[in-house]
């Protein structure tokens, strides 16, 4: 009977270590740490990738846009055209574009007598600053033709011959592409022929 009861202890024992070992031990059904994390970190939305904001000058000419380096004054309207895409090419869905012109400094915006726009050098030489043209939806429309990842905004006829710098920003409100600002770029107004 003794051995019996010895036995007994020596299996209550060697159960008892063994639910020590199986409650100590990672169950194959509970997440572990790793994978939590894992779920954690797919779970959060992507980073904004980096984008491409592509500044072009326009003419509207037979139904289409035709780009331009140069117009003669009082001839046609510019319009000043915004592309957005990630670095693979995919054109941004959403955000808007905010155009702006270098204008110097003290000078009332359009006055026809003293004309505010400046080159783009004189905003990067501090004499001038960058001013607010216009805000426009990316893909609201604004460049018939054209389709997402665009914006437009028509600059009008300039009367006087100049050189003007034009840039654009970028705010991409959820769209995955970061925000961003094009080159800055001057379009030349010349003298009538």
């Amino acid at each position: 009977m003794l051995k019996a009861l010895l036995d007994l202890r020596v299996i209550a024992a060697l159960f008892a270590a063994s639910s020590i070992v199986a409650c100590s031990t990672p169950s194959p059904v509970t997440p572990s740490a790793s994978s939590a994390a894992v779920v954690d970190l797919s779970a959060r939305p992507s980073a904004e990738i980096a984008g491409v904001y592509a500044l072009s000058f326009n003419v509207w000419t037979g139904g289409a846009f035709q780009e331009v380096s140069s117009l003669s004054v009082g001839s046609q309207e510019l319009i000043l055209t915004a592309h957005v895409t990630s670095i693979a090419g995919a054109p941004a869905q959403k955000g808007t574009v905010t155009f702006e012109y270098c204008s110097y400094k003290g000078l009332p915006p359009n006055d026809i007598a003293r004309a505010d726009e400046a080159p783009k050098e004189a905003c990067a030489q501090g004499t001038a600053d960058w001013a607010r043209l216009a805000s426009k939806s990316i893909g609201g429309g604004t460049c018939p033709t054209l389709g997402i990842g665009y914006a437009c905004v028509n600059f009008g006829v300039v009367r006087i011959p100049r050189d003007v710098g034009f840039r654009f920003r970028y705010s991409p409100q959820g769209s995955g592409i970061a925000a961003g600002v094009s080159e800055e770029k001057n379009f030349t107004w010349v003298a009538a022929l």
